[in-house]
């Protein structure tokens, strides 16, 4: 039995549907994506109602936790006729307006982590100081969007650095389990001591990453990665 992880899809179907065939999936298999499965490519919506009625499972990335967000603004905003605080560009709308009632409930379900064994499944990445299972609303928001961190585990700011700063799995010391994660987009699979950073930029025209991990207790010593590239670049890296 396999546990199958995924790297951001990011509405990259064709593609997606290929690694499955080259993974010759099984329902043996337990499939899990590492979140942000929408914006950016082709075919957002057909992405997440095709994963929703295969049963895949998905943690948040921060794409999905957007709209999630932008719903429960929009839905106050029907009620109290206060403009909603966020601002989608034309394409995020069309996506918005065209999710079904059962793809949101889907993506609402999602949660911020998944943990099987010693393997750990998130977004983007964890500190030292996080608790997986003690974790507030805060540390729970950080795990999509953590990338440098200083020597006091301070995350920096996108854009910022400073001269002790290291990605954050570089820092990781392991206390959480092995993390398999996406978000930052690396030509290759980053592995560290205890991390594998999966997502290789499928959407930009580069690969789409599957890790089969065959041992959840020992994730380090029993993987296989396994990639299909993009067929096209869809969008530019920002």
């Amino acid at each position: 039995m396999r546990t199958i992880i995924y790297g951001d899809i990011h509405g990259c179907l064709d593609e997606f549907k290929t690694l499955r065939e080259e993974l010759k999936i099984t329902n043996e298999d337990t499939e899990i994506i590492v979140g942000d499965l929408l914006d950016r490519g082709p075919f957002s919506n057909e992405v997440i109602t095709f994963v929703r009625e295969e049963k895949i499972g998905l943690v948040l990335g921060n794409h999905e936790y957007k709209y999630i967000r932008y719903k429960k603004h929009d839905e106050l905003s029907k009620q109290t006729g206060k403009k909603n605080p966020m601002l989608f560009n034309e394409q995020k709308l069309s996506i918005y307006e065209n999710i079904s009632d059962e793809d949101m409930a889907y993506l609402e379900a999602a949660p911020f982590f998944i943990k099987i064994d010693n393997t750990v499944i998130l977004h983007a990445g964890i500190t030292n100081k996080i608790s997986l299972e003690n974790a507030n609303k805060k540390d729970q928001e950080a795990l999509l969007r953590i990338r440098t961190l200083d020597e006091n585990q301070k995350t920096l700011a996108l854009g910022r650095t400073a001269w002790n700063a290291r990605f954050w799995s570089e820092w990781y010391d392991g206390n959480q389990g092995i993390i398999v994660y996406g978000h930052e987009v690396f030509d290759k699979v980053k592995i560290d001591n205890y991390s594998f950073g999966i997502d290789t930029g499928c959407v930009y025209g580069g690969k789409l990453t599957a890790l089969e991990i065959y041992d959840t207790k020992e994730p380090m010593l029993n993987y296989n990665i396994v990639q299909v590239s993009a067929l096209q670049k869809y969008a530019d890296k920002k």
